[in-house]
């Protein structure tokens, strides 16, 4: 039973920094350890840091039924993020450990990040800033409107959902890629599902939000970056993995994609800050 004496552990560094969640779970739990490190963990480093935790909040950490063996004490697993498929929900439940998790619960600043990740390469002004802090004064040679463009959303849960959201006052044209979806389906005047071919070969910028499952490991491999427009820009604020690196980076080397931000990797650090990937030796 969890009570307010209960130690609580919370793993998710999105969590740790917001001084405003960490007040709320105070009010209501005094025994609280926090990952202030900010760190990447893995099996054995995640079951270290929660050994003596009676409850967990966790965002894409990986709760395995290795980690759940190695955790007697615990009772309650929190995920704070979006997608389940780095928890073995069924063993938890043979456990009999509770799990919480309410979908959508940071879709708005996930949807938030990945339109200013489109508006910033579309208008080039990352690239222009990056000069500028290397005392190069250049001035724009390709700056997009959203309104002219044609933007690509592939997964159409609460995230996909939210960025069309977004989106629709610029009056951009949506194309949704889901394989959930009946493709060519209408939605509204500006936003249409379609298939992943035509989405790729037709859309300025494309924005990733599905789960890691079997059936979307290296979605984006060598043949869907061929077919994308050439100068497009790609988004993967989902997981690692959904895009194969190495045939990203030929695709920024060569200059056939104009730019991609992410913030999830095939290999992310564990137990430690320091990430290192072959991306980074591209300008």
């Amino acid at each position: 039973m969890i009570n307010k004496n209960s130690l609580i552990g919370v793993v998710s560094r999105s969590f740790t920094k917001s001084a405003e969640l960490r007040q709320h779970l105070e009010l209501t739990f005094t025994n609280v350890k926090y990952n202030d490190d900010l760190l990447h963990f893995d099996e054995d480093g995640l079951i270290e840091f929660i050994k003596d935790c009676d409850a967990v909040i966790v965002s894409e950490d990986l709760i395995s039924k290795k980690v759940i063996d190695s955790l007697p004490k615990l009772k309650s697993v929190c995920k704070f993020g979006v997608g389940l498929d780095n928890i073995d929900i069924d063993y938890l439940n043979e456990k009999k450990i509770y799990l919480g998790w309410k979908p959508g619960i940071n879709s708005s600043s996930v949807a938030e990040l990945a339109l200013s990740y489109i508006i910033l390469m579309l208008r080039e002004a990352y690239q222009l800033n990056r000069e500028l802090l290397n005392s190069k004064w250049q001035k724009v040679s390709n700056s997009r409107d959203l309104s002219d463009m044609t933007i690509g959303v592939i997964g159409y849960g609460h995230i996909g959902k939210k960025l069309i959201d977004y989106l629709t006052p610029h009056e951009s044209k949506i194309l949704i890629y889901d394989p959930l979806m009946e493709p060519n389906k209408t939605i509204s005047d500006y936003v249409r599902s379609t298939s992943l071919e035509f989405l790729l070969m037709n859309s300025d910028a494309i924005s990733i939000h599905v789960p890691l499952l079997d059936g979307t490991v290296n979605l984006i491999g060598e043949k869907e970056l061929a077919m994308m427009k050439k100068g497009s820009i790609l988004v993967n604020l989902a997981r690692g993995g959904i895009v194969c690196e190495s045939s990203l980076y030929k695709a920024l080397k060569s200059n056939h994609l104009a730019g991609a931000a992410f913030d999830v990797f095939e290999n992310e650090p564990s137990n430690s800050n320091k990430f290192t990937s072959h991306l980074l030796e591209l300008n």
